[in-house]
């Protein structure tokens, strides 16, 4: 299993923010990663309680990565 590092991770999870407005299989597909695993990373950092694309609970979103 590939491991990639926090900088990408959150490159990555920055391009689902409502400012590009991507959806998550459009970025897998581009970074050629598994939606399944952006998917988990989304989940790790709702979990944490970062603001991520897609969490109510902040406004503006913003990603803060590492967790």
């Amino acid at each position: 299993m590939p491991r990639y590092s926090e900088e990408r991770k959150a490159a990555v999870l920055n391009k689902l923010l409502p400012s590009k407005n991507r959806s998550v299989v459009s970025v897998a597909s581009e970074e050629s990663l598994s939606d399944v695993t952006m998917y988990s990373w989304l989940k790790l950092c709702r979990q944490q309680e970062a603001p991520v694309a897609g969490n109510r609970k902040t406004d503006p979103p913003k990603l803060i990565w590492p967790l």
